[in-house]
């Protein structure tokens, strides 16, 4: 670990040294800002960032990529970034009314808290330090609406990204100041007595400086009653949890850039009503609710040192807090008592890199990342004493390398490799090899192999409430790795059709998974051996110049354990289509449909759950006034009935979801 926080600073040294004698050119790549300005086609940018950590085109990623706009994201109406992840092809969300859970190519282990999907903020890792998890549903730590887009790069990241980057990586990417340049207020109203306010400014100055800061507010009623047969006797009112839905969230903003630094900070704070009666709680009290906090403040400093060499290096200290109140029946006679459940972490994160154009047919990266656990405290106890009192302290650093070695003028080679060590784990030493060949200008092929870990957490390891709901695994717990091939084509047909197909395998190992112990009805964490998963993926874009948007993408999946069995809460099949539509002219109303199928998956018990088709609808103004937007949405149209799985944490086996519900909203800017 000193070696490694030694590397990272000298780094840091060589490159303000550097960077104070060398006259700053551009690399030879194109700049992101640049590239989406010139070529914007089918909402979808031809630059990503996050495959390489260098900006490059998507055809010539060393990865399956997706990237979803900020008009996409404001046409559909999307509200969290489960909304967003949940439109395409591989991905799938859960929701068990408390926490949302994304799925990824087969594999949503109930009970897992998102530990397997890398999520950033502009290159900021976002993932915490006690359950290696973030939040995905209400109350992200961003404001969809700052949101300028998403790239999602699929398979294995840990050669660049360490631990956690197990299925991908999520990076979000904020609007900057410019794109404001001035006040934004929005508000919304929807079911359940649901309101949402948001405030922004955004300036660039005439000094080259620009700022970006944001607050909003969101509450919600949620739904006043929910029924759950599990619960239905008369001790229990009857199944029906009434007004325990409720959920609240504020969350600020603030970005600041000038010449070659950036700092950004974030907050969001959620309060969430459980209604479920998960972990055994007593049903029906509205008590039993859930507070998160997430902040951070990141520095960040990139410069171009020469025309073919740049820096960047970032700092950051996050903060995470997580408060749990569970109301439990201690009886007979009844003895009704708070169980107070708490996680506060705190962690420092610095991380130094060069891109270096050494040949031109060669461009390394190289660098290296330094993490500190300054505080990783869980705890649990109520009126009748401490059954939790966990303190860990887990640090971890990793070294990392690629080579972009450009063959000919269209088949370029990827070769790169990450080492990680930390407490709690040996040297892991993860590659990623790829090829990429582009016959021609309107096809590319690619071929790509990687391999990525994620080591368990202070939760999984530590986590033990005195023989009450959960204990710590006797034989320990491993860190679960993955070995992925994937083979992806893509082909514009014509000037308005692209088609992207992917074949995929995944081979897994000592995959962590939340069970529950038959002899003492416990839960604990453990290593379920072997799984693999194999599938196909199939996407359609359109654009036309009337205005027209289409996509439509297939997923076949199928995931098992080693012994042959199929994996829980693992569909085998999806079907999404996504359209945007004009209606009238000069932007006065327009119209977006998506429609999602999802087969059946099995719950925790081994039963399946029915088949889904949930369609939303949209309409939206940018002209009745200037510089107003109008949004009216319904969700779930045809009110479908459906469930999603859970962990064995619920006496239900699956969540029943919202059946219809709708949203209006209205954005004005000045």
């Amino acid at each position: 670990m000193k070696f490694a926080l030694s590397f990272c600073g000298v780094l840091l040294l060589l490159a303000v040294a550097f960077g104070s004698e060398i006259n700053a050119e551009p690399l030879s790549s194109t700049p992101v800002e640049q590239t989406m300005d010139e070529e914007l086609m089918f909402q979808n940018i031809d630059a990503v960032y996050s495959a390489s950590k260098y900006d490059q085109k998507t055809a010539r990623a060393p990865a399956k990529v997706s990237i979803i706009t900020a008009e996409e994201i404001k046409r559909f109406g999307y509200r969290t970034l489960n909304d967003i992840l949940s439109s395409l092809p591989g991905f799938y969300t859960t929701y068990d009314r408390n926490y949302g859970y994304i799925g990824v190519r087969g594999f949503s282990p109930p009970g897992d808290y998102n530990t397997k999907i890398l999520i950033l903020l502009d290159g900021h890792r976002l993932n915490e330090n006690i359950y290696d998890s973030t939040i995905v549903e209400r109350g992200f730590i961003v404001d969809t609406d700052l949101i300028e887009r998403v790239e999602i790069v699929r398979g294995p990241g840990s050669s660049l990204y360490g631990s956690s980057a197990f299925f991908g990586v999520v990076n979000v990417i904020t609007r900057s100041g410019r794109s404001m340049q001035g006040v934004e207020l929005s508000a919304s109203v929807a079911s359940q007595e649901s309101y949402h306010g948001r405030l922004s400014y955004g300036k660039r100055f005439t000094n080259g400086m620009e700022l970006l800061l944001s607050g909003t507010y969101y509450d919600s009623e949620g739904n006043s009653s929910l029924y759950y047969a599990e619960y239905d006797a008369p001790d229990t009112n009857n199944g029906v949890a009434y007004k325990a839905d409720d959920s609240q969230f504020e969350n600020l903003f603030g970005k600041i850039s000038f010449k070659d630094f950036t700092l950004t900070g974030a907050y969001t704070g959620i309060e969430k009503g459980v209604p479920t009666g998960s972990y055994d709680t007593f049903f029906n009290d509205s008590r039993t609710r859930t507070w998160e906090n997430e902040a951070f403040l990141d520095l960040k400093y990139q410069r171009v040192l020469s025309r073919t060499l740049e820096f960047v290096g970032r700092f950051s200290y996050n903060w995470y807090w997580y408060d749990g109140d569970y109301v439990y029946d201690y009886g007979p006679p009844p003895d009704i008592v708070v169980n107070k459940d708490e996680a506060v972490g705190d962690w420092m994160n610095a991380e130094v890199f060069f891109t270096w154009d050494i040949h031109p047919k060669h461009r390394l990266l190289t660098g290296g990342e330094y993490r500190d656990s300054v505080n990783q405290t869980q705890k649990n106890y109520d009126i009748y004493g401490d059954y939790v009192d966990s303190k860990a302290d887990i640090d971890s650093w990793g070294l990392f390398l690629q080579d972009e070695f450009n063959a000919t003028d269209s088949l370029v080679f990827y070769l790169g490799a990450r080492y990680d060590d930390s407490t709690n784990i040996d040297g892991e030493i993860n590659p990623r090899f790829a090829v990429v060949y582009e016959p021609r200008h309107s096809t590319v092929f690619k071929f790509i192999y990687g391999k990525a870990f994620r080591a368990p957490n202070p939760y999984e390891l530590f986590y033990e409430d005195d023989g009450e709901t959960q204990k710590i695994n006797p034989n320990g717990v491993q860190p679960e790795t993955i070995a992925s091939y994937e083979l992806v084509g893509e082909f514009e047909l014509n000037r308005n059709l692209r088609l992207s197909t992917s074949l995929f395998y995944n081979d897994l190992e000592d995959l962590i998974v939340l069970t529950e112990d038959p002899l003492d009805e416990l839960l604990f964490f453990e290593n379920l051996g072997t799984a693999e998963a194999k599938g196909v993926e199939i996407e359609l874009y359109g654009r036309w110049e009337s205005g027209w948007d289409f996509s439509m993408n297939y997923t076949y999946q199928k995931a098992e354990d080693g012994q042959g069995n199929w994996l829980p809460n693992s569909p085998e099949q999806m079907v999404k289509m996504n359209v945007m539509y004009p209606l009238l002219a000069q932007d006065l109303l327009s119209g977006a449909l998506e429609v999602q199928y999802i087969s059946g998956s099995l719950t925790y018990a081994g039963n399946k759950v029915d088949e889904a088709i949930v369609t939303n609808l949209f309409f939206t103004s940018d002209s009745i006034l200037n510089n107003l937007t109008v949004l009216a949405g319904i969700y779930n149209l045809f009110d479908e009935k459906y469930s999603h799985p859970v962990s064995d944490a619920h006496a239900q086996e699956a969540i029943v979801q919202d059946g219809t519900t709708y949203l209006l909203k209205v954005d004005y800017s000045f």
